[in-house]
């Protein structure tokens, strides 16, 4: 077998378990939203929209803990060094335990304070009230599933993630059925099913993890425990991941909150397109996971022939996901609305903005594989103003555009299209040198 078709094999050995554990995570947004969609009043989906794209603060926001850990974990098992990668785990989960803390301590008041920026009509933020005050008290499952999932990516070992996203999403299946149409629980139904699902998934993960550790020498570096300069690295990287993720929430919310004042109509129509972005960025995640994890090893092992192929085949790869996924969009698209709801008015909104989900994995999928890319080598810094540079352009252009639901699709989709046209740029100029050396 030539070196080439192995490199293909090996990426595409951890792309696939990230796709499908991937493709069952919007599972849980497609039974949300279908559920919610068939029931008698829209406002139940609305309430949930609001309230989920708040809560991703709080999974995605807190995604740098796995995106940082990863880095770290993959460049130590490139070196072949068990003791910094129990070091970095432990550290990782003394930050995390830390950070939990400080946002159970305030999660009222931040409840309160994104509810109060996203100004939704006083309905639909009774139910997002309801949905957050709930799904609360799974932030530290989420947390440190989400943590954990990003040290297995940096081990090479992806299947980790499948397994137990897909418990996840079949428990939260299961219970949003039973508890919506058997205990006529509602918008708290939806809350409570995700929250025990994430506490099944908690508990498969570490059984996992208790596994791989035994497979590693044993040792610690003590001291890098208790010195708060050995956590520099870390709150560097960290910050920028954090920063970067927070910025692009950002968005997010001010895409919801601008869609609020549209109407609850338009608030829901939108909820339901966004299902599609999350198709979008949990698929191409395949290849950024494939790339997180080769890179990070290459440059570990100071390989930089390794490391071009490994841009090679990931990166062809997502051209491949983009193009099936745009094309899955044209042809099936308004399929997919009108199986996620039920009322007229929804499909009818939403199906007249369907080309612009369209446009999505066009503008923004360079983007999702970079950031693997970027975070093997350890470029969070690039990834951070990548995104700041996104988020200013949405924003100017939706003062200008966002008084129509078209206008502001478009200028949402500014926000991908220039973090792509940066990543690209700093890919060209600083990331492939490095495979040239």
């Amino acid at each position: 077998m030539s070196e080439t078709s192995a490199q293909w094999r090996r990426t595409w050995g951890l792309m696939w378990p990230v796709m499908l554990a991937n493709l069952s995570m919007p599972l849980l947004g497609l039974v949300d939203t279908a559920v919610l969609g068939h029931l008698d009043d829209s406002i139940y989906l609305a309430g949930v929209a609001l309230g989920a794209s708040l809560m991703a603060f709080v999974f995605w926001g807190f995604n740098f803990l796995a995106m940082g850990l990863s880095g770290f974990t993959s460049q130590a098992y490139g070196a072949r060094n068990s003791r910094r990668i129990r070091t970095q785990l432990l550290q990782y989960s003394l930050v995390a335990t830390a950070l939990i803390c400080l946002v159970l301590l305030s999660h009222r008041w931040l409840i309160e304070a994104g509810l109060t920026f996203m100004a939704a009509s006083e309905a639909a933020t009774a139910e997002a009230r309801i949905y957050l005050q709930i799904r609360a008290w799974g932030i530290p499952a989420q947390i440190f599933n989400t943590m954990l999932l990003g040290f297995f990516i940096g081990m090479q070992n992806t299947r980790v993630s499948l397994y137990t996203v897909s418990l996840a999403q079949m428990v939260n299946l299961v219970l949003d059925v039973v508890l919506v149409y058997g205990f006529g629980m509602t918008t708290d139904g939806i809350a409570l099913g995700t929250v025990i699902s994430e506490y099944l998934a908690l508990a498969l993960v570490l059984f996992m993890l208790r596994r791989s550790l035994t497979r590693l020498a044993p040792g610690l570096y003590r001291r890098r425990l208790l010195k708060i300069s050995a956590y520099r690295a870390i709150f560097t990287v960290s910050f920028s991941l954090f920063l970067r993720t927070f910025v692009l929430l950002m968005g997010f919310a001010w895409f919801n909150r601008l869609s609020a004042q549209l109407g609850d109509t338009v608030l829901a129509a939108n909820a339901i397109l966004l299902v599609f972005l999350t198709l979008i960025s949990n698929t191409l995640d395949g290849s950024a996971a494939a790339a997180e994890a080769q890179v990070g090893m290459a440059v570990g092992k100071r390989e930089p022939a390794v490391l071009a192929s490994v841009l090679w085949t990931t990166g062809w790869a997502a051209m491949a996901l983009i193009a099936v996924l745009a094309g899955l969009f044209a042809g099936l698209g308004g399929y997919i609305i009108q199986g996620l709801t039920s009322q007229a008015d929804l499909v009818d909104t939403a199906m007249s903005y369907r080309f612009w989900v369209v446009l999505l994995p066009l503008c923004g999928g360079i983007a999702f594989w970079l950031d693997g890319v970027f975070i093997g080598a350890r470029r969070t810094q690039d990834m951070r103003n990548g995104v700041l540079a996104g988020f200013l352009v949405f924003w100017l252009a939706g003062y200008g555009l966002g008084d129509t639901n078209h206008g502001l699709w478009g200028a949402f989709l500014l926000l991908f299209l220039t973090r792509s046209v940066w990543m690209l740029w700093v890919y060209w100029r600083r990331v492939l040198p490095m495979a040239r050396q």
